[in-house]
């Protein structure tokens, strides 16, 4: 059976983010991602992440709040609702489905400090990216302090050629999120 991507059903332009489930309204790394959702918006870009709490609700929040468009992709085995400012919710059937429709969906990859299910989602991404595996080549944008750390270390400990790197780009600040978008939001 031949999987139609939602990509090509659908034309508008997203950026699918990942981070912890657990920060919640008032912490820092909620509130960055309130602010990157609400800048996605009004710049015209709908906002997708893995449909739960923390980074993924402050996400959906902030486009919400903004008028925009938020996709959660939910799995149908895992307890919980999405969130309340999910405006579309995809079930998938299993955890790999759910995996396999944010690397789809996504224009761009913004990943925020999480645990093992947001590194898993990065290096996929990652590597997606890096084998030419996609339509496009996708920016990754990796948001907060962890990072530097995190990419010394597997600079050194792994055989992940030096180029490779060039493909993540480190931020800080979420209007450097939409500069690094500006092609994206252009098109």
């Amino acid at each position: 059976m031949e999987v139609v991507s939602i990509v090509t059903m659908n034309s508008r332009k997203t950026v699918t983010v990942f981070g912890s489930r657990y920060p919640s309204d008032g912490h820092a790394d909620y509130e960055a991602a309130r602010r990157l959702g609400r800048l996605l918006a009004q710049n015209g870009l709908a906002v997708c992440t893995g449909g739960y709490s923390g980074v993924m609700e402050g996400v959906s929040r902030g486009a919400h709040e903004a008028g925009g468009h938020s996709i959660g992709v939910t799995v149908k085995s895992f307890s919980g609702k999405a969130n309340p400012f999910i405006t579309e919710e995809i079930r998938a059937a299993t955890l790999f489905a759910r995996l396999e429709q944010l690397m789809e969906l996504g224009n761009a990859y913004v990943v925020f400090p999480g645990g093992m299910g947001t590194i898993a989602e990065l290096c996929l991404a990652w590597n997606l990216v890096q084998m030419n595996q996609l339509a496009n080549r996708r920016p990754i944008f990796l948001f907060g302090s962890p990072w530097p750390h995190m990419l010394d270390t597997w600079k050194k400990i792994t055989d992940i050629f030096p180029q490779d790197y060039d493909l993540l780009k480190e931020v800080t600040k979420e209007e450097e999120i939409i500069a690094g978008l500006s092609d994206l939001i252009l098109l």
